[in-house]
């Protein structure tokens, strides 16, 4: 392909950038300036900044006209705080229901997930195209506290799954992927872990955390567990054989345990009185807590199996309270902001 022709599909790609954002308006104004440097050498970008139920009105972080480059700036205002992963499902709604994108990233809006490596993203696109190019970090600023929560969020999740996710939110889907991502409904859970379920093809590109714009993460222990929590309700299944393995064995061993002790009492003159009591005492508590185990854990398999689940294509938009959008913020006259209810 020549230069030129390679010019021309650029300026032709249309890319929307999704990032949540709660109360975070001064970071969404420095993300937006730095998306609107790189827009003429990535293509007809649109950012979507979907409002997770904010307290703190956008126009306080004076958002309004910040870019000259960008096709148009969405701000997309959710009725309620619906969480940073069912943020980020919304706005994949809304972008899908537009239409005409080709490319969809997905960002943080703090300065985390740099604008840099968008241009890295795209390059391993237009290597793979029909594959989701997932940012992985290979090099961390977190303190060392919050390092060794994550990695051992890491490892529980592969313990208990089977899987492994050693990346985050900041991905690159291309448009073709994007309606099997939200026909699934483990995308109202969690991105990553939907990527990973979807068997569509994974890129990893290596990146550098970026530093926050301003301010300090909201993230905390309360809210990395549950972030946990949500990635393994992905994969609910695969827990649940790995829960029945688990009780089979434990099952097992306490039967084997029982009988153990029944046969050492019955056939030899090593048993100290008592003790087979004790032993089969034991056995048998740790059979009925098995027992109860995995009946809890089987009706609840089968109740969720029964309910309607949630799905982002057909009802993340309920969600939407209104839409403010900035129409081509690249003319040199400000424009009003329009509400589209």
């Amino acid at each position: 392909m020549s230069m030129s022709e390679t010019h021309r599909l650029r300026a032709e790609r249309r890319v929307a950038v999704i990032t949540p954002v709660l109360d975070d308006w001064r970071c969404l104004h420095s993300l937006v300036a730095a998306v609107d440097a790189l827009a003429p050498r990535i293509g007809r970008v649109s950012v979507f900044a979907i409002d997770d139920g904010s307290i703190e009105p956008a126009h306080r972080g004076g958002l309004a006209p910040v870019s000259r480059h960008l096709e148009r700036l969405t701000i997309v205002h959710l009725a309620c705080n619906l969480g940073h992963q069912r943020a980020i499902a919304v706005g994949l709604a809304h972008v899908a229901a537009l239409g005409g994108f080709d490319l969809v990233i997905v960002a943080d809006s703090d300065g985390e997930d740099r604008p840099e490596e968008f241009l890295r993203l795209i390059a391993q696109h237009e290597r793979q195209p029909e594959a989701v190019v997932v940012a992985q970090r290979h090099k961390r600023s977190e303190g060392y506290v919050f390092r060794r929560c994550y990695s051992t969020y890491k490892g529980l999740f592969r313990l208990l799954t089977g899987k492994v996710i050693d990346f985050g939110n900041f991905c690159l889907i291309p448009a073709g992927q994007l309606d099997r991502f939200l026909h699934m409904a483990e995308l109202w859970n969690h991105l990553a872990a939907t990527i990973v379920r979807s068997r569509v093809a994974i890129v990893k590109v290596p990146t550098v955390r970026g530093e926050r714009y301003e301010g300090r993460s909201r993230m905390n222990l309360v809210s990395l567990v549950t972030h946990g929590l949500s990635a393994i309700s992905v994969f609910s299944d695969f827990l649940f054989v790995r829960l029945l393995l688990f009780c089979g064995m434990a099952a097992g061993g306490a039967g084997a345990l029982g009988l153990a002790a029944l046969v050492v009492r019955m056939t030899t003159d090593l048993a100290v009185p008592g003790w087979t009591t004790t032993v089969t005492g034991i056995a048998a508590v740790i059979l009925f807590q098995v027992i109860t185990l995995l009946g809890v854990a089987t009706f609840m398999m089968l109740a969720n199996r029964s309910a309607a689940p949630v799905v982002p294509a057909r009802q993340a938009l309920h969600y939407v309270r209104k839409t403010m959008v900035i129409e081509s913020p690249c003319q040199t006259a400000p424009l009003p902001i329009a509400v589209r209810n």
